[in-house]
């Protein structure tokens, strides 16, 4: 398991096959851990609520999530999970690279009416997909049988995965809508704040000033205390020093190499 999924998912990894990108975590908040802070990632996330409530955040539009509900996060997507109410909430993150559905054909339909589309983040839909739709009765038909798949490891499971995916891209499609207000579409603060973490990534183990990540975002540092909290809900301070500390154990239990 690499840093960056090491920081949201810890050691919940519940499918993994060398070469085969599609994997999956069984997750719980509080008890796994409290939150999965800001991120973003070239992959599609797919947050399943299985038990339980809670908060989940995309492109800084943050919505209430019941069991049941299904979260798709395109690539690049900035999202957090959060607890909400005190509650326990109990989750699969579904996370698989676009590129496992791709094609080799330069003219190929899929690729440009749905994959290309997901990637630029112009495919748009309801979210959350909440139960008692067509939509979600569609979208879960296809994610619980990728996940009888991946549990029996059948020879050949991995074409059923594909095919199930196949299914899943083709209920976005159906599904996709017009309305901004459904689509979550990225504000203001989206692309300086996923600026802001990446620099994080990059230079975690070095000395990172409130005036360096506001530089980095183009605010000045009052501006971005205020944005990076009321958007994260955390300090920046805050969030620094928890994603060094996960760094930090990730080093001791992954690798050799030094924490210092």
């Amino acid at each position: 398991m690499e840093l960056e999924a090491y920081t949201q998912y810890h050691e919940t990894k519940l499918h993994e096959q060398p070469g085969f990108a599609y994997n999956t975590y069984l997750c719980t908040i509080p008890d796994d851990f409290s939150s999965v802070n800001l991120h973003w990632h070239a992959q599609m996330e797919i947050i399943y609520i299985k038990k339980g409530e809670g908060t989940v955040s995309v492109n800084l539009r943050s919505f209430p999530v019941h069991a049941g509900d299904i979260v798709p996060v395109l690539p690049g997507e900035l999202h957090q999970i959060e607890q909400r109410n005190g509650q326990r909430m109990e989750y699969e993150n579904i996370i698989f690279s676009l590129e496992l559905l791709d094609s080799t054909c330069e003219d190929d339909w899929c690729r440009a009416n749905v994959l290309q589309k997901l990637l630029q983040g112009t495919l748009s839909f309801p979210r959350p997909i909440v139960p008692g739709t067509p939509f979600h009765a569609q979208v879960s038909r296809c994610l619980d049988a990728a996940d009888d798949a991946c549990s029996h490891r059948n020879p050949g499971y991995n074409l059923l995965v594909k095919s199930q995916l196949f299914l899943f891209l083709y209920a976005l499609f159906q599904n996709q809508t017009a309305s901004s207000r459904e689509s979550l579409p990225p504000n203001d603060h989206t692309e300086k704040l996923k600026n802001v973490i990446r620099f994080v990534r990059e230079h975690y183990s070095e000395n990172i000033s409130i005036a360096d990540a506001a530089a980095i975002s183009g605010y000045s540092e009052a501006h971005f205390m205020r944005i990076f909290k009321q958007e994260s809900g955390q300090t920046f301070i805050h969030f620094l020093t928890e994603y060094r500390l996960t760094a930090a154990t990730y080093l001791l239990r992954e690798t050799n190499e030094s924490v210092s």
